[in-house]
C-alpha cells in the first residue's frame, strides 16, 4: 500500500510557518516554566496550526484563484501576532524592558553606542530638529507603508508572475522569522520605550500620525529593535523589486527612504539598529533563497 506524505498538501510558506511554530514551541518548553503564559503561547500555536491546515484543505478542494490568494496571505497575516509575541519569548513575565535567556536588556548599550559613533542620540535629536507637523506626517506615512509594501509585492507576483509568487512570499516570510528569533535572544526595546516619557515624545502630525499611534497602542511591545526588521525587510522588498520589477523599484524607492528615516524619527530604533539592518538584510535574503531552493 502506497503511503502519501501529508507534507505534500502544504506549500513552502505553510511549511515554513509550521517550522517556526515547532522551533519556538520547543524553545518555550525548554526554557519556560509551566504556567498560564506558557500554556497560552502553546495554545496559539495549536490554533494557528489548525487554521493553516483548514485553509490548505479549503484551497485544494475549491481550486478557486482568490481562495489560493488568501491561502498564501494567511501565514503572512499571522505576523500581527508573531511580532509582539517576541516580547513574551524574551521576557515571559512581561515585566518592563525585556531580558532574554542569554543576556540582559541592551538598550543602554545601543544608546551609548549611538552617542559614541554620532556624537549625539539621533533618535532623540531627529524629531527635535524637524518638529513641523508636515514632517511628522510624512514620517508616520512612511512607517505606515511597511506592511502595504509586502501586500503590493506579493499581489504583484501572484497575479503578474504567478510562477514566482511562492518563492517571493517565502523570501519575505523567512526573514521575518529569522528577525523574530533574533529579537527573542537579543533584547532591545528601542528608544520609544527606553527614553523617559518627555524624551520619547514625537511631534504631532495629522492623519497618519494619529493612525499609527493608535496601531502602536494596540500592538506595539518593547521588543524587536535590533536589528531593525522594518528597515531590513524593506531592503529585502526593494531587492526583490529591483530583480523582478525594476519600474516599481524606482516608484517605491522614495517611500522606502522615508520609511527608513521614520524608524529613527518616531524613536522606534537607534541609528545603529538601522545600520545593522543594511548589513544583515542581504545576507538573510540570500539565506532565505538558499533554503527555498533546497526544498523546491
Amino acid at each position: 500500500m502506497k503511503i502519501h506524505s501529508p507534507i505534500k498538501h502544504f506549500n513552502s510558506v505553510e511549511l515554513l510557518t509550521f517550522t517556526y511554530i515547532l522551533i519556538t514551541a520547543a524553545y518555550i518548553l525548554a526554557f519556560f516554566g509551566i504556567y498560564a503564559q506558557t500554556c497560552g503561547l502553546l495554545l496559539y500555536r495549536a490554533v494557528f496550526s489548525a487554521a493553516l491546515c483548514l485553509t490548505a484543505f479549503v484551497s485544494e478542494k475549491s481550486g478557486n484563484r482568490f481562495v489560493q490568494y488568501i491561502r498564501y496571505l494567511f501565514p503572512f497575516s499571522l505576523i500581527a501576532y508573531w511580532y509582539p509575541e517576541t516580547y513574551s519569548l524574551a521576557n515571559p513575565w512581561n515585566a518592563g524592558l525585556p531580558d532574554s535567556i542569554i543576556m540582559s536588556n541592551l538598550d543602554g548599550f545601543f544608546e551609548r553606542l549611538d552617542v559614541a559613533i554620532f556624537g549625539c542620540s539621533p533618535a532623540m535629536e531627529f524629531s527635535k530638529a524637524f518638529p513641523q507637523p508636515l514632517v511628522s506626517e510624512i514620517m508616520y506615512f512612511g512607517y505606515f507603508a511597511y506592511y502595504p509594501l509586502f501586500l503590493f509585492l506579493f499581489t504583484w507576483f501572484f497575479f503578474v508572475k504567478p510562477g514566482m509568487a511562492e518563492r517571493a512570499m517565502f523570501c519575505c516570510l523567512c526573514p521575518f522569522f529569522i528577525f523574530y528569533m533574533i529579537f527573542a535572544l537579543v533584547p532591545v526595546a528601542g528608544p520609544q520605550f527606553y527614553y523617559s516619557l518627555s524624551n520619547s515624545q514625537v511631534p504631532d502630525g495629522y492623519f497618519f500620525s494619529s493612525l499609527m499611534r493608535g496601531i502602536q497602542d494596540l500592538g506595539e511591545k518593547p521588543t524587536g529593535a535590533f536589528p531593525s526588521s522594518h528597515v531590513g525587510l524593506t531592503i529585502i522588498v526593494m531587492i526583490l523589486l529591483f530583480e523582478n520589477a525594476r519600474k516599481y523599484f524606482y516608484i517605491i524607492l522614495p517611500v522606502a527612504i522615508v520609511l527608513t528615516a521614520a524608524t529613527v524619527y518616531i524613536k522606534a530604533h537607534y541609528l545603529t539598529d538601522v545600520i545593522a539592518a543594511f548589513i544583515v538584510a542581504p545576507l538573510i535574503l540570500s539565506l532565505s533563497k538558499r533554503i527555498f531552493s533546497i526544498n523546491n
